[in-house]
């Protein structure tokens, strides 16, 4: 989940959370929790993609103990490089 551009994690439930579905399409997530709340969250995984691999990018490129096959997981994803 991301707020301004950056991934954030998620607060919200006062207990255990007992379950959890995913919609449809994806986008939406809804936890169910002990202290009885039901909590909708926004899941753009598309997003959540671009984001990660943003912030990996250079340690992918530039980390000797990272595989050669695994260097250009990210290359096509996130910003223009």
């Amino acid at each position: 989940m991301s707020e301004n551009g950056k991934i954030v994690s998620t607060t919200g439930h006062k207990d255990r959370v007992n379950d959890v579905s995913f919609s449809p399409d994806g986008k939406t997530v809804a936890s169910a929790s002990n202290d009885g709340t039901v909590i909708l969250w926004d899941f753009d995984l598309d997003n959540l993609l671009v984001q990660g691999c943003d912030l990996i990018h250079n340690y992918l490129r530039n980390n000797s103990e990272v595989n050669e096959g695994d260097r250009k997981l990210c290359d096509r994803i996130g910003k223009k490089r």
